[in-house]
């Protein structure tokens, strides 16, 4: 063969094998290597597309709302720019809002506002560590399975509110510590650097009727202090705060009995050293 044909054919060759790989096929016939947005410098504009990833943090960049995958806590979780400026608040309807109150005016959530915090509240009305509703999960179990997706990163402070529908229930003390010691777990697979706060079972108290209420607030004083966590009883605030008059029904405050507690509980975490980013600046 003489050495021009040769290197026509060398050419022909190689053109081949450049078009292939051009087509998503790499030189030895496999598929070429796929680019992460990171990689590329294509942002990602799909928020309802998983992420994984094998490092601590997501691809970069990733809108706000884009679900990732936290390989750390093995769930998919929401991206949330504000992130590092939150609350993450797991509650009950106490937290949420009922009897025509909402959320952003509860006690819990304007209190945590007030020290600085932006609140993301995941929960739902009718729930606790153990109580569900016929629509949404308990505490544990609703993350476990993936029905409360938590934001990813680095919150200011986690927050557990709650009790009072598992007092309500009759759910026995070894369930309730049970599912909150799983509790616990989940969300320290999240958030492993995080501040955590239990707030416990709004109640009028023990000599004023309090009953299972305020005795679930001293087992979840119990069990937060067995774990090193800070707690914020509130099984007589009822009766000592002067708002059981203000009760919309038996267990839910009016707006103005909201207002009261809420600038109790900021003057509680202040005194706990719990003040928010923004209150801190």
């Amino acid at each position: 063969m003489h050495r021009g044909t040769t290197i026509r054919s060398w050419a022909s060759v190689l053109a081949c094998t450049l078009a292939l790989a051009g087509c998503g096929f790499g030189a030895a016939g496999g598929p070429a290597p796929v680019m992460s947005p990171a990689a590329t410098g294509t942002p990602t504009t799909t928020p309802a597309t998983p992420f994984t990833a094998g490092a601590a943090l997501p691809p970069s960049p990733l809108p706000a709302g884009t679900k990732y995958l936290n390989p750390a806590s093995g769930r998919t979780e929401v991206i949330d720019p504000a992130i590092t400026r939150s609350a993450v608040l797991i509650g009950d309807s106490q937290s949420g809002g009922a009897a025509g109150v909402k959320s952003a005016d509860t006690w819990v959530v304007r209190g945590l506002a007030a020290q600085g915090y932006t609140v993301r509240f995941e929960g739902n009305g009718g729930t606790g560590f153990v109580a569900r509703t016929s629509k949404a999960a308990n505490y544990p179990t609703g993350l476990e399975s993936g029905k409360t997706l938590l934001p990813y990163g680095n919150p200011a402070l986690v927050v557990v509110q709650g009790g009072g529908n598992d007092a309500s229930q009759g759910v026995a003390d070894d369930a309730i510590l049970a599912n909150a010691a799983r509790l616990l777990k989940d969300l320290k697979a999240s958030y492993p650097t995080s501040r955590f706060l239990f707030i416990g079972t709004l109640a009028k108290g023990a000599t004023h009727g309090g009953g299972r209420r305020t005795h679930v607030d001293s087992l979840l004083a119990g069990f937060a202090k067995r774990n090193g966590l800070p707690f914020v009883s509130v099984g007589d605030w009822l009766t000592r705060y002067g708002v059981a008059g203000s009760l919309a029904d038996a267990v839910h405050l009016n707006e103005s009995g909201h207002q009261v507690l809420a600038r109790v509980l900021a003057k509680q975490l202040a005194a706990m050293g719990l003040r928010g980013p923004a209150a801190a600046k």
